[in-house]
């Protein structure tokens, strides 16, 4: 088995802790996709050593299944609540975080936080 991909499937893990997700990509290919998505746990930018100022700010991170979803370019838009259950709000791509054979994680922001 040399070699074997012994990584959990994405299938389980999307059914254990998906929320569902509107993606809304920009035009031509703005047909909303209902999908659902995987918060991680947030990233944090940490400002570089040695100045004088340090700070820590959180980056929202959620997964899609790149089967559903295989673009998501700039002002691409998803609504989805934060947690199962909760209320729906409105995110807009920041950027990416990491493609994946499989998922591709991205970054984003409150809609809200914009204006």
């Amino acid at each position: 088995m040399a070699g074997a991909d012994l990584r959990v499937g994405v299938d389980p893990i999307f059914r254990a802790f998906g929320v569902p997700v509107t993606v809304t990509r920009p035009a031509p290919e703005d047909t909303p996709i209902e999908t659902e998505g995987v918060w991680h746990a947030p990233m944090t930018d940490q400002v570089p050593a040695g100045l004088a100022l340090t700070r820590a700010s959180p980056q929202r991170v959620m997964a899609l299944r790149r089967d559903v979803v295989p673009t998501v370019p700039r002002g691409t838009v998803l609504a989805a609540p934060e947690t199962i259950g909760g209320p729906v709000a409105l995110w807009r791509l920041d950027g990416v975080a990491q493609w994946e054979a499989d998922l591709v994680r991205v970054l984003v922001v409150p809609l809200a936080d914009e204006s």
